[in-house]
C-alpha cells in the first residue's frame, strides 16, 4: 500500500493528480469517498472559537457556560443532549414543531420530553434568522424577532459533500444538484472504473452505511459476487439517552399507505427489567405486513437501543414471521423481552 498527502483531482481516464508537479497516479479503478463537511449559513458565520460547527466544537478547551445548538436533526439533538449530560446550559432551537423532525414521531417525543425534563430550553418553530458575536458572548436572533443570549453557539444545520474541485464532472460522473455523486447499488457512478461510498454519495449518512457501501465497490471491481445495498435493512441509531434505534420501514410509510401494515408499540415501563433498573423513558415498536406476518421494521428507544436493535435487523434482513420471531427464547427478564413481546402481539391482532 502507498499512502500519499494531496489534494487529489482526476486529471484523465484512470489518472488522479495529487500534487502540481508531480507525476500521475495511474489506476484501474478509482474509490471517491471525500465525505461532507458543515452547512453554514449566511448570517452566521463560525468563527471557531464562539461559533461553531459541529466539526469545530470537537476543538474547544473548556466547557460553554451556555450552549446554544441551532437545528434539532440527528446532530444536533446529539451534541445537546451530550452538553447537557456534563453540565451546561443548552438551548436547543428547532425550526419545525418538534425534535428530530425526520425520526420516528413517537420517539421523538420522548427524547424531547427527557430534555425538557432534564432541564434543556427547547425552542419549538423557531428558526434562526442570524448568529453574531458580542465579545464573549454570542447573540441568536429568531425570525419572530426573538434574541436567544449565551456563551457558545453550534450551528447544526446539515452538511454539504466535499466533491468540488477534483475533476469529477469533467471526468463524465453525474452529480445532483446538491454536489452529491450519483451512484448505484453496487457504490458504481456513471464511470464503469469510478466508485464512491459515503456522505459525498447522499445515499445514507452512516459510518456503517459508507463502510459497506466501499466493501461493495472494492469486491466488485475485483469481479467478486456481490449483494447490492439494501437500504431497507440498514439499522441506524441516534446516541442520546435513551437511544433512538431504526430499521426497515418506518410508521410514516404506514401511515401514508406507502406500506400496508400493522403496528404494536410496547411501552419501556412495563418491562420487569426495565422495571428493576428504574427505566421509564421509552419503548418498543414493531411493524409487520398485514396479512403475511412478515416483520417489516422496528423502533427501539432505550438505553443502548443501538444493541437491542439488532435482532430486529436480523428479523427484517431475514424475512421473519412475528411467529417465528416471537417463538425464539429471550431472557427472562430482559429488554429484549419487550421485542418479544410486541411480536407476540401482533399475532393476535386482526389482519
Amino acid at each position: 500500500m502507498r499512502v500519499v498527502q494531496g489534494k487529489g483531482q482526476i486529471v484523465g481516464p484512470g489518472k488522479v493528480e495529487y500534487a502540481a508537479g508531480e507525476d500521475a497516479l495511474d489506476a484501474d479503478v478509482i474509490l471517491v469517498a471525500t465525505g461532507a463537511r458543515p452547512r453554514v449559513l449566511d448570517s452566521a458565520q463560525p468563527d471557531g472559537e464562539r461559533i461553531l460547527t459541529w466539526q469545530q466544537i470537537y476543538g474547544l478547551n473548556e466547557l460553554p457556560e451556555h450552549l446554544i445548538v441551532i437545528g434539532s436533526g440527528v446532530t444536533g439533538a446529539e451534541l445537546a443532549h451530550a452538553y447537557l449530560g456534563l453540565g451546561c446550559d443548552v438551548t436547543l432551537i428547532s425550526s419545525r414543531d418538534r425534535v428530530l423532525p425526520g425520526e420516528d414521531a413517537d420517539a421523538a417525543e420522548v427524547l424531547e420530553g427527557v430534555f425538557r425534563r432534564r432541564g434543556m430550553n427547547v425552542l419549538d418553530r423557531s428558526r434562526a434568522k442570524a448568529v453574531e458575536r458580542t465579545g464573549e458572548a454570542v447573540k441568536v436572533t429568531l425570525e419572530d424577532g426573538r434574541e436567544v443570549t449565551g456563551s457558545h453557539a453550534l450551528l447544526a444545520v446539515g452538511s454539504l459533500p466535499n466533491t468540488e474541485e477534483m475533476g469529477l464532472a469533467e471526468a463524465g460522473v453525474v452529480l445532483t444538484e446538491s454536489g452529491h455523486i450519483v451512484v448505484d447499488r453496487v457504490s458504481r457512478t456513471s464511470m464503469s472504473s469510478i466508485y464512491a461510498a459515503g456522505d459525498c454519495t447522499g445515499v445514507f449518512p452512516l459510518a456503517s452505511v459508507a463502510a459497506m457501501q466501499g466493501r461493495i465497490a472494492m469486491a466488485h471491481a475485483l469481479g467478486d459476487a456481490v449483494a447490492p445495498l439494501a437500504l431497507g435493512r440498514v439499522s441506524s441509531n441516534i446516541f442520546t439517552d435513551p437511544e433512538i434505534a431504526t430499521v426497515g420501514i418506518s410508521a410514516a410509510d404506514v401511515e401514508s399507505g406507502k406500506v400496508d401494515a400493522r403496528a404494536v408499540m410496547l411501552p419501556l415501563a412495563g418491562n420487569p427489567r426495565a422495571k428493576i433498573q428504574n427505566l421509564s423513558d421509552g419503548f418498543v415498536k414493531l411493524f409487520a405486513r398485514r396479512g403475511g406476518d412478515t416483520i417489516l421494521g422496528g423502533v427501539v428507544v432505550a438505553p443502548r437501543a443501538s444493541e437491542l436493535i439488532f435482532p430486529i435487523a436480523l428479523a427484517v434482513a431475514n424475512q421473519l414471521s412475528v411467529d417465528q420471531f416471537s417463538s425464539t427464547f429471550t431472557v427472562y427478564p430482559s429488554l429484549s423481552g419487550s421485542i418479544a413481546e410486541a411480536a407476540r402481539q401482533l399475532h393476535s391482532v386482526e389482519n
